[in-house]
């Protein structure tokens, strides 16, 4: 697995289609990205780089589009997200957050399905 850094992290999301707004590392495991689609809409990603995923990191991300004001938020992981991370996204009912394992299309946000609970999602971060 390679290692995360805010380069690798602004070259995916480029590769994904949107722009890079800014990046911030939140902590040696913790990324905070700033996105915009084509069409301008605003996505905070959150990147997590570490094998587990709780419930705190979803409310994190939450708050955070809450108070920033962005259409989109995705808690992006390298690893696994906990049952309770999984029942938290569930419970605040918003179409705006997904929990993914890889960074979805730019523009392709609003259309992606929320993940099976049953099923913790890996990735190659």
């Amino acid at each position: 697995m390679p290692t995360t850094t805010t380069q690798n992290l602004i070259q995916e999301a480029q590769k994904a289609g949107y722009r890079v707004v800014s990046t911030e590392q939140l902590r040696s495991n913790r990324w905070l990205l700033h996105l915009l689609d084509s069409e301008g809409a605003d996505t905070l990603v959150m990147v997590q780089a570490r094998p587990l995923v709780g419930a705190a990191d979803v409310q994190d991300l939450a708050e955070l589009v809450r108070l920033r004001r962005s259409r989109y938020g995705i808690l992006l992981s390298s690893g696994s997200f906990s049952a309770a991370a999984q029942r938290t996204a569930a419970e605040l009912g918003t179409h705006r957050l997904r929990l993914c394992s890889t960074l979805p299309p730019a523009g392709r946000v609003e259309t992606i399905e929320g993940h099976p609970v049953s099923a913790p999602l890996k990735s190659s971060l």
